[in-house]
């Protein structure tokens, strides 16, 4: 059997190929249009002027002019810095968040508890969809802050982070609510969050822009401490000269993510389904993980019968394909992580993450569907090569 002459790379959910008008953008950022933001001269000001443009590209991806941007080093630090900057705060000393988070989130409550803190970490169960009633049931006068995903990495799971926020200040007024957006800004198009969501968390690596470089974006009136020291830029929150080539990447891939908007999440969406029909129809013991109805466009996870989730990484590979297990901030792990096996992957089956782009072309799903299918058959006939 024949097998992809080119690689097809389906792990976008771990980074992104940066688009050649970004790869340009970055290149004249480091060339001709170079500068520091915070001198007063004409470069320092072109700079600055470049930052700011970057900045309104990112707010319209996440759907209002409202947002303040800082500008961090990736999703890593926007996230560390929304919890660490906001738990705890004053006698709150409680964050609450979910089984189905990034390790930026686990590792940053990690700490909170550490330091005399109290986590709350509830389960997405086997749908691996949270419940918001559980988050409203959660909260109280401790809590500093509630930390959600939007769209699990591990899972592809889109959770109901608007139902989650809202219910959340009913119950506790003065709690943060916190979104990590990072998958959901490349798989859900353009967001658009209401009032009650007062942090979220943006990384350009996952929009097809530059790696290390991200944004917090906060509401008018939300002020996290800072966490690192350097200076007085963006109003201390995120002190250090702006990565200037970074950032003005960031802002075009945001504005292409943003334009191609809904035709790109049908695309994505309907090559999910085919990929799905093509795998799970045609071998036997390989299933879907999470609820089917509440799934990024993008991304698909399969546990597989009787086969270890790298053997068959490897095999894929070797057919061409290129995905992963989860999430790349844990690829050194040797157990799979709380949310898969409370969404019911079984101690004798593999896990598969399919992640799609919005280059991603048909005929790269059918080739990585018939890849698939031979190689769970190759790995449980104690072979990786091709049949």
């Amino acid at each position: 059997m024949g097998f992809a002459s080119q690689e097809i790379y389906l792990d976008n959910a771990a980074t992104t190929k940066p688009w050649p008008q970004v790869r340009e953008a970055v290149a004249n950022a480091l060339e001709s249009g170079f500068g520091n933001a915070s001198s007063l001269h004409k470069r320092g000001l072109d700079a600055a002027r470049q930052i700011a443009q970057a900045a309104d590209h990112v707010k319209d991806l996440a759907g209002s002019r409202e947002w303040r941007v800082v500008f961090t080093s990736g999703g890593s630090e926007s996230i560390t810095t929304a919890i660490l900057g906001t738990v705890p705060r004053g006698k709150r000393d409680t964050v609450v968040t979910s089984t189905v988070e990034h390790a930026a989130v686990e590792d940053a409550c990690k700490l909170v508890a550490q330091r005399g803190g109290r986590v709350v970490e509830l389960s997405a169960g086997s749908s691996g969809v949270v419940d918001p009633d559980d988050f409203a049931a959660a909260v109280d006068e401790r809590t500093a802050l509630v930390s959600l995903v939007h769209v699990a990495s591990e899972m592809g799971t889109v959770q109901p982070v608007e139902q989650v926020a809202r219910l959340v200040k009913r119950a506790a007024p003065r709690c943060r609510v916190h979104v990590d957006a990072v998958q959901a800004a490349a798989h859900l198009g353009v967001l658009d969050y209401s009032g009650a969501i007062d942090m979220v968390s943006i990384s350009a690596h996952k929009i097809h822009g530059p790696q290390g470089v991200g944004a917090l974006l906060l509401r008018p009136g939300v002020m996290p401490r800072r966490l690192i020291c350097g200076g007085d830029q963006q109003e201390g929150v995120r002190p250090g000269t702006f990565n200037l080539p970074g950032i003005v990447g960031f802002g075009v891939a945001a504005a292409m993510t943003r334009e191609r908007g809904q035709k790109m999440i049908e695309r994505m969406a309907s090559q999910s389904q085919e990929l799905i029909r093509k795998v799970v129809g045609e071998v036997n013991g390989v299933r879907l993980l999470g609820d089917r109805q509440a799934r990024a466009p993008g991304i698909v996870v399969l546990a597989v019968e009787g086969v270890r989730s790298q053997v068959l990484l490897h095999a894929l590979e070797m057919r061409g394909v290129l995905a992963s297990s989860g999430s790349a901030c844990h690829s050194r792990r040797t157990r799979p992580p709380r949310c898969l096996t409370d969404a019911g992957l079984l101690s004798q089956e593999g896990a598969v993450r399919f992640s799609l782009g919005p280059d991603t072309n048909d005929a790269q799903i059918d080739a990585a569907a018939a890849a698939m299918v031979d190689s769970v058959i190759a790995v449980r006939e104690g072979r990786t090569q091709c049949s």
